[in-house]
């Protein structure tokens, strides 16, 4: 897994100033947590000491003491939640009651730093966001999303034969299978599933970024699917590759920070494999692990289609 905890560090202009060292002062337990991901008011409010004082749109310095709770600073922020991640690895969301500041002190602890005022300083070092980061909302990870679903409205044909005509079609891959809706951009009608485990995904070289999609077997279907741009072209043909060359039908999903399975998934009728270790998904819930199988089996699934789980 790709890991970007040292890209977009805090700069020295984001550095505390005035407001912030004057907070800091006579307060061993006060001080600031940076928060990545989030919308800054150009125009700070002047009351509060969690207020914001940077100007950046994705970063907030957000003043608080190590009592201060997750639940208190998105009330104040009208946040929904916050995320905390290690050394650019996993992420994770925080609970309510956790405490950003006190984990940054126990962190620094950790690392043998002792005396209180020192600790206190290097917290307010904007290097430390390289190893200990925390979000305002959950971050995109464009690897991630290309790894659990691609998306999109493509002009799309069915079967080989010259007659089937060419329609705007919403288009989705994820798990082991490729999703064509019968309605553009809508999932309300009928939808046309090729299982693509075995099957085929070859370059169509009479027509630019296009793309020929066949499953296995005798009864075999085959769409083509005609892309806005190269660079989705070869987002989708890395992909797809991947899922045709499996001698299995395996979807690993781990170490993706996952609160959730992806819903499309449950239109892969043909999983005998998940791999969801790793990741942060509750036991209830409408995406939780004890509603997983009933899911996959109300969607149509054979009842052996979760026979091998890898938590």
């Amino acid at each position: 897994m790709k890991r970007n905890g040292s890209r977009g560090c805090v700069t020295r202009k984001t550095r505390f100033g005035s407001r912030e060292r004057d907070w800091l002062k006579g307060d061993t337990q006060r001080g600031c947590v940076c928060l990545y991901g989030g919308t800054v008011d150009p125009q700070p409010p002047t009351s509060g000491p969690q207020a914001s004082s940077t100007p950046q749109a994705d970063l907030q310095l957000v003043l608080c003491s190590t009592s201060t709770t997750v639940e208190e600073l998105c009330a104040q922020r009208d946040g929904q939640g916050l995320y905390v991640q290690l050394h650019g690895d996993l992420l994770r969301r925080l609970d309510p009651s956790e405490r950003p500041l006190q984990m940054v002190y126990d962190y620094l602890m950790a690392m043998g730093y002792k005396d209180p005022v020192r600790v206190q300083r290097e917290a307010a070092n904007s290097d430390l966001s390289c190893m200990i980061r925390f979000y305002s909302e959950r971050p995109v990870n464009a690897d991630q999303q290309e790894r659990t679903l691609l998306k999109g409205v493509f002009s799309v044909r069915k079967g080989k034969t010259q007659l089937h005509k060419w329609a705007e079609r919403q288009v989705i891959l994820c798990g082991t299978c490729l999703i064509v809706a019968s309605v553009k951009d809508s999932l309300t009608g009928k939808m046309h599933i090729l299982p693509l485990v075995g099957g085929k995904v070859e370059e169509v070289k009479r027509r630019q970024h296009c793309l020929m999609f066949s499953s296995a077997g005798s009864q075999a279907q085959t769409y083509y699917v005609n892309f806005d741009t190269l660079a989705d072209y070869q987002r989708w043909h890395r992909q797809a590759s991947k899922v045709v060359s499996q001698t299995v039908s395996l979807v690993d999903l781990s170490c993706y920070s996952l609160e959730a399975v992806p819903e499309y998934l449950f239109y892969s009728q043909d999983i005998t494999h998940l791999n969801l270790r790793h990741n942060f998904m509750s036991l209830k819930g409408p995406g939780g692990l004890l509603n997983l199988h009933t899911t996959f089996q109300q969607e149509g699934s054979c009842p052996h289609v979760c026979e091998h789980w890898l938590f």
